[in-house]
């Protein structure tokens, strides 16, 4: 019997979700088993990290579950009840639970830091821990891809392919510059400072913000979607990612390295690039933008298939879109 590319696509699309979840539980398990090394008064129990690491696992497997095996049994619940159950498989909830999960550990890991941890490259060593954190960015990108189907129209699949890898490079980038509260020369000129308060901060902004494009992305997903307000959202999403991850840690680590005289990554120049980078694209939007709202004539999407598919409408539904 000859695959067609239907069967191929299925394939790769199930070999991904597997993927991601056994990348999830890896990190967490291997996060988890830091923690003997990281203990000390009011620290928090071994139960409390594995009830939230078969939470966030359990809620990912579910949320990639829900559009294929659970629909038959959808429809035959209430319809708020199914409406409520039927949020649970976007993306934004996965990811913003796993987040909140992720920086709880964390600022776990950097208020009990075991300054006698290893320094050498083994798994239960510095080097071993930031490589383990620098996963999430790995776990994001696979995250995007499962979901990546669900999105209608090329330009969003595009556009969410390309959030995704920026996404991933800021989380990295994030894992980063934790490695100066992990590393015994450069946590003791930082710790007790503001500068510790202000790397941690930032560092879980970065986890937490990408829950910002996969919403967006979940928003464009309705039956009628506010497609002049998906420009708009591209500019708010490279304003927050400009002024919430690349200017303040491009600042940092030019604080590090002129202040403290600190090393500093080679992600200094990638924040650069990306300032750069977002003022291009917020002026580009903001002028598509005001080219859309100025213009006098019916709205027509950059993807042709959202085009085709608003044509479908009625009258009354595409004034408002």
């Amino acid at each position: 019997m000859p695959i067609t590319g239907q069967c191929c696509e299925t394939l790769g699309e199930s070999l991904a979700k597997i993927l991601c979840i056994s990348v999830l539980i890896a990190q967490l398990a291997v996060i988890d088993s830091h923690f003997p090394y990281f203990e000390g008064d009011g620290a928090p129990s071994a139960g409390l990290w594995i009830f939230l690491d078969v939470f966030v696992c359990l809620w990912w497997v579910l949320s990639m579950l829900l559009p294929r095996c659970l629909q038959p049994c959808l429809r035959r619940l209430p319809q708020r009840l199914a409406s409520v159950l039927e949020e649970v498989r976007h993306a934004y909830l996965a990811w913003a639970l796993y987040a909140f999960v992720l920086c709880f550990k964390v600022n776990h890991l950097v208020d009990y830091f075991d300054t006698g941890l290893p320094q050498k490259p083994e798994l239960y060593s510095s080097t071993g821990l930031k490589l383990t954190l620098s996963m999430a960015g790995v776990v994001f990108l696979l995250l995007a891809y499962c979901h990546h189907k669900e999105l209608r129209g090329v330009y969003y699949r595009l556009t969410m392919e390309k959030v995704a890898f920026s996404a991933c490079l800021d989380i990295l980038d994030a894992m980063m510059l934790l490695d100066v509260l992990f590393v015994r020369q450069s946590r003791e000129d930082i710790t007790g400072t503001m500068l510790e308060s202000v790397v941690r901060a930032f560092a879980c902004i970065s986890i937490v913000l990408p829950t910002f494009p996969l919403l967006v992305t979940r928003c464009i997903q309705s039956p009628t979607p506010k497609h002049r307000w998906y420009r708009f959202a591209l500019i708010l999403q490279s304003a927050l990612y400009l002024l919430l991850v690349n200017f303040p840690l491009f600042s940092i680590r030019l604080h590090l390295w002129f202040t403290l005289n600190l090393n500093v990554s080679t992600f200094f120049t990638k924040n650069l690039i990306m300032i750069f980078k977002g003022v291009l694209e917020i002026v580009k939007e903001a002028m598509k933008w005001y080219k859309d709202a100025s213009s006098t004539s019916h709205y027509i999407s950059d993807d042709p298939e959202v085009g085709t598919r608003l044509n479908t409408l009625p009258p009354k539904a595409k004034q408002e879109v």
